[in-house]
């Protein structure tokens, strides 16, 4: 630690002065307040007592308290500064090691007549957990996920989607939306577990990167137009955020992977991107209103079934009346996951629908007494009449177990 330097006389003036306290002589010369007590008590010199009203007493008080609060806001101010240039480090670092050799998967060609009038395809992508070590031996032997697992069941995810869009409807279809709602990553959350963080968080970034991008450019391929929204989850907060933040909700594990995924696919023409810092996306298709979310706001319900019912129906209620007040459209269906279970409920417009998770079986829901779900992932078209037509839940747990990889993940900085 450097040592101060000695005391000037000029100080040494100012500790003599009776009328000074102790906390105006630190703030004149810089040095601390225990400081100036030490030297005054070598000096054997104590200030005057000064006589004040009640009125400079509460000035003073006032003052003191504002000092706190600005205090506070500025420390407050300087960590948002520090998180945000670390954040963009770390968005510029991956960025950089972005390899450029990837290749635009060949169009279809597809052999059905389509009939009918057009309907978009919307596929939900939702809590793929990359980075979540799941043991059959912690879990009585019936879960089990890890990153391999991650990429046999979005090759599966894949394969359905193009199995679906290609040979199991007879429209076309113009458009497919990516709504991807968070969780993406396993983070790096430290409660309730010893170790949580089996995987580093820029292994998990770097890996589900290139995973996902390699499977963005391949269904981009389905049709015509691509457009991806985003909302981030929970499980990708900061370490050090017990829950999640009201304000600054977007600065987010998940949301530096889109950004990376973005730059990842940025030489796909017909992959439009849509980032933005709400908590919520909105978004017409066809038509009709949709309103993402990841769904940890949520809470609640009976665990046996896993549905929050009085939450999602403040959810439907509020965003209605917030629509309804500023003269905007309420939306007609709700996207959400986190439930890590395929639930669909009804409301007047249309319908609130919850995704599956990919890890399946988990500790977490084991000890909780949740009812096991399958990882599942979902799918379904929209009509410009009738809205949400045909829906398909696809079960990723019958993707293979075994086999060369279906993603190739390069060695970082190739």
């Amino acid at each position: 630690m450097k040592k101060k330097p000695n005391w000037t006389p000029q100080e040494l003036t100012l500790l003599q002065t009776g009328t000074l306290s102790d906390a105006r002589v630190a703030e004149l010369t810089g040095r601390s307040k225990a400081a100036i007590r030490g030297r005054r008590q070598r000096m054997n010199f104590r200030p005057a007592v000064v006589e004040t009203t009640v009125g400079q007493d509460i000035t003073r008080h006032q003052n003191d308290y504002w000092r706190g609060q600005y205090d506070l806001l500025r420390r407050k101010y300087e960590a948002v500064l520090k998180d945000g240039s670390a954040a963009q480090q770390l968005i510029e670092l991956a960025s950089s090691l972005a390899p450029q050799s990837y290749q635009p998967a060949p169009a279809i060609e597809t052999v059905r007549q389509k009939a009918g009038k057009e309907q978009s395809a919307v596929l939900m992508l939702t809590d793929t957990h990359v980075g979540a070590d799941i043991k059959p031996e912690q879990t009585l032997g019936f879960g089990g996920y890890n990153f391999n697992v991650f990429l046999r069941r979005l090759k599966f995810l894949e394969q359905g989607v193009e199995s679906i869009i290609t040979d199991h409807v007879s429209t076309d279809v113009p458009e497919l939306i990516i709504a991807m709602g968070g969780d993406m990553l396993h983070g790096n959350l430290n409660h309730s577990v010893e170790a949580a963080q089996v995987h580093t968080l820029f292994e998990q970034y770097y890996g589900a990167g290139h995973a996902l991008a390699q499977f963005l450019r391949r269904v981009a391929r389905l049709a015509p137009a691509v457009r991806v929204y985003t909302a981030v989850g929970n499980h990708t907060r900061w370490g050090t955020q017990k829950k999640m933040p009201t304000d600054n909700r977007y600065s987010n594990l998940d949301m530096f992977l889109y950004a990376y995924l973005k730059a990842l696919t940025s030489d796909i023409p017909n992959i439009v991107w849509n980032l933005d810092k709400q908590p919520f996306a909105l978004f017409d298709v066809q038509g009709h209103r949709f309103h993402l979310s990841h769904g940890d706001h949520l809470r609640g319900g009976d665990k046996a079934l896993g549905v929050p019912n009085h939450a999602v129906g403040r959810m439907v209620s509020s965003t209605t009346q917030l629509c309804g007040k500023f003269g905007t459209p309420a939306p007609h269906y709700y996207l959400t996951g986190h439930l890590h279970r395929s639930i669909v409920l009804p409301h007047a417009r249309g319908s609130v629908i919850v995704n599956g998770g990919f890890p399946g079986l988990d500790g977490f829901g084991l000890m909780s007494g949740f009812t096991p779900a399958d990882p599942t992932q979902t799918l379904f078209f929209v009509h410009p009449t009738y809205g949400k037509t045909a829906t398909f839940d696809i079960q990723l747990k019958f993707a293979p177990d075994s086999g060369p990889a279906p993603y190739e993940i390069p060695a970082c900085g190739q």
